[in-house]
């Protein structure tokens, strides 16, 4: 029996240290091969069913992930790395369940509330599903909890925005890049909360106009699989003269060049 131990001890240590190696894929085939086993102990397998949920996130396997995750929740029902890694294996799985998600990322928030991290995911996550005050009130907790933390932040940025909230962002960076100066991330986060800000704003003023059309819904002109740009013109709507001297100004959508068969003469040499 002392023997068995010491394999299994051997083979997790193996495992563990290929995984650091940066060889994820040879660590998780390695790792289904040993928690296969009957007489695994169990503080290896709560730790190895862990890592191979891990180590399956991170290569893209989201059921597998899931599927470990679930075995270690099983055996260990108070740790909330355990849920909030299934909760991101339901959330980043395109065929995943964001109501799942937020199940899963609301138990480890309520597990660990000393951990921001959770509660802003679990924020997003319960936005995406429609409760969106309660989803944005438990993200802007979140940043109030550690306004510095910039996974934190990354995940309360991003869910406000995708919830047309680019105010309150920017309210979250600017604490953020006060605690955190020049930190590259943030600085990538403000300028996008700048262009969906501008965005919106354009937005808004074309519906206050009565006018419905948008850049982004324009039409590309093909050709092939060439794409075709228009030669663009300011359109202000006053008159034309600064164009072209007594030109106009064609406010009319792209169109759609289709290739033309072209005829050629028949010659006596081809018949």
């Amino acid at each position: 029996m002392s023997r068995t131990l010491t394999l299994i001890q051997t083979g997790w240590e193996s495992v563990r240290a290929i995984a650091e190696s940066g060889r994820k894929a040879d660590a998780l085939a390695q790792l289904d091969r040993l928690l296969a086993r009957p007489d695994v102990p169990a503080d290896i397998a709560v730790e190895g069913h862990r890592l191979a949920g891990t180590l399956a996130l991170d290569t893209g396997r989201f059921a597998l992930a899931r599927r470990h995750l679930k075995a270690a929740a099983a055996l260990d029902v108070t740790d909330a790395r355990t849920r909030y890694l299934a909760g991101r294996a339901w959330e980043e799985d395109p065929d995943g369940c964001d109501r799942r998600a937020a199940i899963t990322f609301r138990k480890a928030a309520r597990l660990d509330a000393t951990k921001p991290l959770y509660r802003a995911a679990f924020g997003r996550a319960a936005a995406r599903c429609g409760k969106l005050r309660y989803g944005v009130r438990e993200m802007l907790a979140a940043t109030e909890q550690a306004p510095g933390d910039v996974k934190v932040v990354r995940i309360a940025v991003n869910g406000l925005l995708e919830m047309g909230k680019p105010g309150r962002a920017r309210w979250v960076l600017a604490k953020a890049k006060f605690l955190c100066p020049n930190h590259p991330e943030l600085a990538a986060l403000a300028d996008r909360t700048k262009f969906e800000t501008a965005r919106l704003t354009q937005r808004q003023a074309a519906k206050t106009r009565g006018n419905t059309r948008y850049a982004q819904d324009a039409q590309f002109a093909t050709d092939g699989d060439r794409v075709l740009l228009p030669f663009v013109r300011i359109a202000d709507g006053t008159a034309a003269k600064s164009v072209t001297p007594g030109g106009s100004v064609r406010t009319d959508t792209v169109s759609f060049p289709r290739p033309h068969l072209v005829r050629r003469r028949i010659g006596k040499a081809d018949r």
